[in-house]
């Protein structure tokens, strides 16, 4: 499998848009067969990219595939947290000033960081901030 992608990534690489092919199915460049005057058929290369891929059974124009692929791939480099793939929360007034009075008792005791507080509640450090200076 892996090989069949660095060589679909090679044929995507090295073809610059369009490849012309003949009646026959060989493939041709467009300059000499304009030379020729030989009937040519633009093919896009994704499209048999796509296809061995998909023959392979890696569907790439399947979008619901290519999102869990995505979905799989994010959970495998963030140490197995699904936290990239969350939707975002709006908290309401109240919800944030509970939020910030629990801080305060916290960073009274001194025991975590903004930072850490921030994660731990499952808010961006930059957003916890903006509420601090609210």
């Amino acid at each position: 499998m892996r090989e069949l992608i660095k060589a679909s990534i090679s044929e995507l690489k090295k073809s610059d848009g369009f490849v012309y092919e003949t009646e026959d199915g060989k493939l041709i460049d467009l300059h000499e067969a304009a030379k020729k005057g030989i009937a040519v058929t633009p093919k896009d290369p994704k499209d048999a990219v796509l296809q061995k891929l998909s023959d392979a059974g890696l569907d790439l124009a399947d979008g619901k595939f290519v999102n869990e692929l995505h979905e799989l791939i994010g959970l495998i480099h963030s140490g197995g947290s699904s936290q990239g793939s969350r939707k975002r929360r709006t908290f309401s007034s109240s919800e944030k000033e509970k939020i910030i009075a629990e801080w305060k008792k916290v960073e009274a005791a001194g025991k975590k960081t903004k930072a850490a507080f921030a994660r731990e509640i499952g808010v961006g450090y930059q957003t916890f901030i903006n509420w601090l200076r609210g």
